[in-house]
Parts: structure tokens; sequence; C-alpha cells
């Protein structure tokens, strides 16, 4: 599972989250998601700018449709 006996971590990454869906193509993602990568990583963001054009594509496709966890 990636720890070592202390506990800690011993991968740079890990798991947030699992988007489901029932259709055969990549969905948007999700413009919260999108506005927080796009900060420093200081702040916990990977610090890559926003696309405007895809951020309007997943705005327009998620205002439709929700997330159920």
């Amino acid at each position: 599972m990636g720890k070592s006996n202390d506990g800690e971590s011993t991968v740079p990454w890990g798991i947030l989250s699992i988007k489901a869906q029932d259709i055969d193509r990549k969905l948007p993602m999700i413009p919260t998601t999108a506005v927080q990568n796009a900060l420093g990583k200081e702040e916990g963001g990977s610090g890559v700018p926003i696309d405007r054009e895809k951020y309007m594509e997943a705005y327009h496709y998620w205002k439709d449709h929700a997330t159920v966890a």
C-alpha cells in the first residue's frame, strides 16, 4: 500500500477520488478541480494555468450533471 513501517507514505502521489461513468468518452474535469490545480504548488496545486476553452466546456457539462459520492 506504499507505506513504510513507520506509517509514512513512500509514494509521491495518492488517489483522491474515482470518477465513475457509464459512457465511453472522457468527461471534462470538474471545474473546481481545474481551479485548484491552477494554484501554485505551495498552495497544493500543480501550477498549470487554466485552459479557458476546456474550463468552459467543463462548466457547461457539469452545470447540468452531479457527482454522487
